[in-house]
């Protein structure tokens, strides 16, 4: 595809074509480039700076380092183990030589400007087109939508909803990588495709959108100043780096139609009479379900969509109910019109409550069936019981959890709905991605918990996509 100057370029960077690619485009010669070309520039590199620049080049290495973390966390840091520290290494390393600078006879020089100026080290073509372009491709944040082991993956900018997905190839790394999760990374031209540079900064789903709006708060704060995307780099090393001395905080989840905090509750009660309450339960036009599959009682949104508030489903003995909500609100409105509905019917027993900080958690509990399957659909540990009834239960939870989702909006598509995230190229990546991240979460849990996987194709085909 042909690209105008003022066009996105199509390495996924953010910047428009002519302060991106376009240089490279002018100063690379049309045949295909050999894959192999650049082999040994960061080496070659990093040979030169030991010889003629050494203490220059440990200063800037100790000083990024400072910059990046604080006296107690590099202690902590130095405390890993001797493979990470090479990463961390690498990393930093890379980085260096890409937007660093260096003090060469008391001056303050450009790293990449150095090595591949008059006085630099004899390099290649291929060697010095890749030591110029670590220095014109900044290092961003992406989600990961698809990931073909050995072959390739798909980004998507984490900061841009309307950015086009990059396809690299990339062997080693997507052997390690799965859809949901955020990196970042530089992406590299290489011939007709695009490649990673080397150093990575992997982020979990958890973490990956703190990371987010840690870099959208600064781009705010910067605005339109030259050294944002340096700055946004900084931001996004600290972070990687944090990973390692501080364990992720669970962000604040909150329920997208009532705007409460989400709060697992869980209301036990025993079935005095089941052919009332299966009765009532029929009577009320807000309730779907049976007695076999449980029920779910329905509100009408002023979206036009229906949302389920409780879910009724079978104990843990043939004489029990659990009611689950995801709010305080919904909790104390919901056991006051199942009592007031059926009180002859149930003997309140006890309410259970989990905040989503305990989700994390891994350990026995004593909680009935229901109440396991919706925790691990969720994702937490396994449940004792059956696998094969498990993945029963979760499917039932599953595909109520998702009865609306292709019209809720979603904080990971902008607050767009899936199917308006649709209509735009940029948008169906993202989508996909996020049915894929679901399938390879579902298949890990299913795995620990020695269950049979669950199929999101119910997702798939509600929103019209194919695999």
């Amino acid at each position: 595809m042909k690209l105008a100057r003022n066009d996105p370029c199509s390495c996924g960077s953010g910047k428009k074509y002519k302060h991106c690619c376009l240089h490279l485009s002018l100063v690379q010669t049309p045949a295909p480039v050999d894959a192999n070309a650049h082999d040994s520039a960061i080496d070659k590199a990093m040979a030169w700076l030991s010889t003629h620049q050494r203490k220059g080049w440990q200063v800037a290495f100790s000083r990024l380092h400072e910059e990046l973390v604080d006296a107690r966390d590099r202690q902590a840091l130095s405390k890993l183990d001797h493979e990470t520290i090479a990463g961390i290494q690498i990393n930093l390393t890379e980085w260096l030589l890409a937007e660093g600078d260096i003090l060469v006879q008391g001056v303050s020089r450009r790293i990449a400007d150095y090595l591949t100026g008059p006085f630099g080290p004899a390099m290649t073509p291929g060697q010095r087109d890749w030591i110029q372009q670590l220095a014109q491709r900044p290092l961003r944040l992406y989600s990961v939508t698809d990931v073909r082991a050995g072959e390739q993956i798909t980004l998507c900018d984490a900061l841009q909803s309307d950015a086009e997905s990059v396809v690299v190839h990339e062997r080693s790394g997507s052997q390690s990588v799965h859809p949901g999760m955020f990196v970042g990374v530089r992406i590299m031209r290489v011939g007709d495709h695009f490649e990673l540079s080397g150093a990575a900064y992997p982020f979990s789903m958890m973490a990956g959108p703190a990371v987010a709006d840690r870099l959208r708060a600064t781009a705010q704060e910067f605005g339109h100043l030259p050294g944002l995307a340096r700055e946004q780099a900084l931001v996004l090393m600290s972070s990687w780096l944090q990973q390692y001395v501080a364990p992720v905080s669970m962000p604040t989840m909150i329920d997208q139609y009532s705007g409460e905090p989400i709060v697992a509750i869980t209301d036990h009660y025993r079935v005095l009479d089941w052919e009332s309450l299966d009765r009532a339960m029929q009577r009320c036009a807000d309730v779907q379900g049976d007695r076999t599959t449980g029920w779910s009682r329905l509100i009408d949104c002023e979206d036009g969509q229906k949302r389920p508030i409780a879910s009724v489903n079978l104990g843990k003995k043939l004489d029990q109910i659990e009611v689950f909500y995801k709010t305080q609100v919904y909790a104390d409105q919901g056991r006051a019109w199942l009592e007031g509905m059926v009180a002859d019917a149930l003997t309140f027993l006890t309410r259970k409550v989990s905040d989503p900080q305990s989700w994390m958690k891994q350990g026995k509990t004593t909680e009935s069936k229901a109440s396991k399957a919706a925790k691990a659909a969720m994702g937490t540990g396994t449940p004792d019981i059956d696998p094969q009834e498990l993945a029963k239960v979760l499917a039932t939870v599953i595909q109520r959890s998702f009865a609306n989702w292709c019209d809720e909006p979603i904080p990971t598509l902008e607050n767009k709905t899936p199917r308006q995230a649709i209509q735009s190229a940029a948008g169906l990546e993202r989508v996909k991605g996020l049915l894929r991240s679901y399938e390879s979460n579902e298949k890990a849990q299913a795995q620990q918990q020695g269950r049979p996987e669950i199929s999101y194709d119910f997702l798939w085909a509600a929103i019209g996509l194919s695999h």
